[in-house]
């Protein structure tokens, strides 16, 4: 019976010891350098101290209306594919293959406005290839308006 007795105890003191020991684990992040992150232990670093640089240039399909508003055109008809990420890529290759590459991207974009977009994009007067640098804290806070603007390529579309 004293064996018994013994053998419970053990393994009441091996359980307490791996429970301490998994805790301390599960806490320490908490009472480390938040720059540190460590798998599968992560302290999330990326929200533990500020962006240093909020800034963000992306390279955009816009169209431009008579009125001279410009608007961000939607996957479809920037590149043909509804895919959002896929398209962005798409945007970013076609400008960066060339000057000849780029302007032939750009009246592909405004044969596609021109054939068989939406009433709200048949009145676009041209297509801008642009690259755009914005503050993304101002972006969402004020307005989704750019920073500044290059644009990299501009064709109209014909009517």
């Amino acid at each position: 019976m004293s064996r018994l007795v013994c053998g419970v105890h053990r393994h009441l003191w091996i359980g307490t010891a791996v429970s301490l020991v998994i805790t301390a684990l599960v806490l320490s992040p908490a009472f480390g350098e938040p720059k540190e992150d460590s798998f599968p232990l992560s302290t999330y670093p990326m929200f533990s101290h500020g962006k240093p640089n909020p800034d963000l240039v992306l390279t955009q399909a816009l169209a431009v209306f008579p009125n001279g508003d410009r608007k961000p055109l939607p996957p479809k008809l920037a590149t043909g594919n509804e895919e959002v990420i896929q398209a962005m890529r798409m945007i970013l290759d076609e400008t960066s293959g060339g000057e000849e590459r780029a302007k032939s991207f750009c009246r592909d974009i405004a044969d596609r406005i021109n054939r068989g977009s939406s009433p709200r994009w048949k009145e676009a007067i041209a297509v801008e290839i642009a690259r755009s640098h914005f503050d993304t804290v101002t972006y969402f806070e004020k307005a989704p308006e750019p920073l500044s603007r290059r644009t990299l390529q501009r064709c109209p579309v014909e009517r």
